[in-house]
């Protein structure tokens, strides 16, 4: 069964999800920031269970200028074949519900084989910066 989670049951299944979360995460977040973006509707949940949590999909609508965005952003479960067609229509129309004019999908090299439907448009890159401290003195 594929299903959004209200935040008012996240503390019924927080404990299941968070470990299929935490191996999906990078640098960029803590599971701790992705559980406070749904208690504030920044970040929508959307998992699959059979008896069990099976998978946890993270979404975010972002509006663009021109453009409200549906993203996907982490994903983590068991058996993907069993869930990524169902999760994937059941955010689509979530998607349509709240007025999204595409669905995007933000991930590894490796979705592109499982994402039936969408096309890769552009290629993620990141460079990380170090930071050197200037200390100007003003005499």
């Amino acid at each position: 069964m594929i299903t959004q989670v209200p935040k008012e049951d996240l503390h019924l299944i927080w404990n299941e999800v968070e470990p299929l979360i935490k191996k999906a995460l990078d640098d960029t977040y803590t599971a701790r920031d992705i559980l406070d973006g749904l208690v504030k509707n920044s970040f929508q949940l959307f998992i699959s269970w059979e008896k069990k949590v099976e998978s946890a999909v993270i979404t975010e609508v972002v509006q663009y200028p021109q453009k409200k965005i549906c993203r996907y952003f982490l994903a983590g479960g068991n058996n993907m074949d069993n869930w990524l067609e169902p999760i994937q229509q059941t955010i689509e129309k979530f998607a349509k519900y709240n007025n999204c004019d595409a669905v995007e999908v933000a991930g590894r090299k490796g979705w592109a084989k499982k994402l039936k439907g969408y096309e890769q448009k552009v290629y993620l890159f990141s460079k990380e910066l170090s930071w050197v401290k200037v200390v100007i003195q003003v005499v």
